[in-house]
């Protein structure tokens, strides 16, 4: 099922330099050029915008491709209720799930 939502911009970015270029001058709150965000949902200081990855920053940040892949789950089950509100997220966890057979 296709699903569509209003939205102004999605910009995902994937990239080894964490210079934000225009993104600097959006009023996100910085931290020596990385953007701050909450650590349990990377949410940064606008509603609605999140931040993962090299780019974000909060207390004990490890810069690991690890941490950036849990960054992404925080920010997903955040987004969640923003994209689809109203629905449960349904969270399965891939180790307990299985391989399924075709």
């Amino acid at each position: 099922m296709t699903r569509r939502r209003d939205a102004d911009r999605l910009l995902p970015f994937f990239g080894l330099a964490t210079d934000l270029g225009p993104v600097a001058q959006w009023g996100l709150a910085l931290d020596h050029n990385q953007i701050t965000v909450d650590p349990a949902t990377c949410a940064t200081s606008h509603n609605g915008i999140f931040a993962i990855g090299d780019v974000a920053a909060y207390p004990g940040k490890l810069k690991l491709i690890l941490s950036g892949f849990a960054e992404a789950a925080l920010a997903a089950h955040a987004i969640h209720p923003l994209v689809h509100p109203g629905e449960a997220l349904h969270f399965e966890y891939s180790t307990t799930k299985g391989v399924h057979s075709r």
